[in-house]
């Protein structure tokens, strides 16, 4: 649950977006766009509880405009990025980037079903979807040389038709709508990487946005540039690249708590908790009201084995903010790995009881029951969990693990599979699913999953030799 400061900031940043909406746009983005905050707002790790709310307010904005023609001028309502920066006062590089965060954080693309207005919804005078081949046409001008692109790809002729498009140049005003084919076909035959290499290219094209950070356009001496610049690539998982401007920021104002937590989390995510804990003592010596810190740094504790530690400092976190069900699940998780069944339990039970359409905590309650062995009650759970929903990647690999309990090591395989349709780029999901091939004695498979798992990551051979014991 939010404490009351991050509801204050979202109260603020509904109304700063609002305004906007009010001068320059629609009632419909107005809504479009606090609904995405309270979107964000409902978030385990609300994005915009820190870092300043007119950067967050642009991007919000900028978000939505992108995916729904804000930019063209051929489309009602129009604006511009750079009406949106100057109306917050804010920088256009560091809310690109702010923008490309939210678009990934709720994966919102064109034609959105949740955040599209009703105009792009309802089919746009500038594009149309062809309902056969997939690829976007512009309705005002499909001329005869991309009808001629389509019909080739219709007809399986794909390396022809990537060919014509070629000889669309910069210089010509149909490039992006040329690299837009080309990412509509690469993605029809399965080149995901390229297409979405192509789709952000066409982008660019169309409506000039940029979504890198060039080093030359951050100001060195302003912290606060700094800690965004951080705090963009900590969302990006690049913790050392975070590091680098976290600690630029830090040289310059030490006594930033915020800077503090963010670069201490980085080398958390690094595997470096003593660092880490250096660095959340300091943030919490700064604010020792902030019970993030107090959570965080009960993690870390739990991650080096300093059990008594680490539950002293989530009862402190608890005693700030009582009623957080991440709090509650992570101690729940600290007691689960040191088989303290009861207090794991009681603790995942109290965050279920906070965030009941959270699958996290009941997950954990299914893990008490598999280690009391009580594979019915893990099964109810299982079942409850399933019904918020069963397409989630903690659900799944749950499901796998409850399976494989039972002895059903198909089943297990079956949950596994679901979890590398969402990430066939985790070593452990084939490594796992290999060790059920192993004992079902499956030899063919088994070498199948093991070269995969060891293709993505050589370094899992370890952990593989372990499990070859086991069989």
């Amino acid at each position: 649950m939010k404490n009351e400061k991050t509801k204050i900031r979202e109260e603020q940043l509904i109304q700063m977006v609002s305004s906007f909406c009010d001068d320059k746009l629609d009632d419909e983005y107005k809504q479009l766009s606090i609904n995405l905050v309270e979107k964000m707002g409902r978030k385990h790790e609300v994005p915009f509880k820190r870092g300043k709310l007119e950067i967050w307010a642009s991007a919000v904005i900028y978000a939505l405009g992108q995916i729904n023609f804000l930019f063209d001028k051929d489309f009602e309502p129009y604006s511009s990025p750079d009406e949106i920066c100057d109306y917050f006062k804010t920088k256009k590089s560091t809310v690109s980037n702010k923008a490309k965060l939210i678009r990934e954080m709720f994966d919102l693309q064109h034609f959105d079903k949740e955040f599209s207005t009703s105009y792009v919804k309802a089919g746009t005078p500038s594009f149309r979807i062809d309902e056969d081949s997939g690829l976007i046409i512009r309705t005002s001008d499909a001329d005869e040389f991309f009808d001629d692109v389509n019909f080739l790809f219709e007809e399986g002729e794909i390396d022809k038709a990537l060919d014509k498009l070629d000889t669309v140049d910069e210089d010509n005003p149909e490039y992006g709508r040329a690299l837009f084919y080309k990412a509509m076909i690469l993605g029809a035959t399965g080149d995901d990487e390229s297409a979405s290499g192509l789709l952000n290219q066409a982008l660019t094209a169309e409506f000039g946005e940029d979504f890198d950070i060039p080093d030359d356009d951050i100001d060195y001496d302003d912290p606060e540039e700094l800690f965004d610049a951080g705090l963009f690539w900590y969302n990006m998982e690049d913790y050392e690249e975070a590091l680098h401007f976290f600690e630029a920021s830090i040289k310059l104002n030490p006594n930033n708590s915020e800077t503090l937590y963010y670069a201490a989390l980085s080398w958390a995510n690094l595997n470096e908790f003593k660092k880490a804990l250096k660095l959340i003592d300091k943030a919490i010596k700064i604010d020792s009201n902030d019970d993030r810190f107090w959570n965080d740094k009960a993690n870390f504790l739990t991650r080096l084995n300093h059990i008594a530690k680490a539950e002293k400092c989530f009862n402190k976190a608890l005693k700030i903010n009582p009623d957080d069900s991440v709090i509650w699940a992570n101690k729940g998780f600290m007691y689960l790995e040191n088989d303290k069944l009861d207090k794991s339990f009681e603790c995942y039970e109290k965050a279920c009881e906070l965030s009941p359409d959270e699958i996290h905590p009941i997950m954990g309650k299914v893990n008490v029951c598999i280690a009391r062995e009580d594979l019915d009650l893990a099964q109810k759970y299982l079942d409850d969990a399933s019904k918020i929903d069963d397409e989630d990647l903690e659900y799944l690999m749950g499901a796998a693990q409850f399976a494989l309990n039972k002895k059903d090591f198909e089943k297990s395989n079956e949950y596994w599979d679901k979890c590398i349709e969402i990430d066939d780029e985790n070593p452990m999901f084939w490594v796992y699913k290999a060790f059920n091939y192993g004992l079902l004695e499956n030899e063919d498979k088994f070498e199948e999953c093991i070269n995969k798992a060891c293709e993505i990551d050589p370094m899992v051979i370890q952990l593989i030799e372990e499990l070859m014991e086991d069989l």
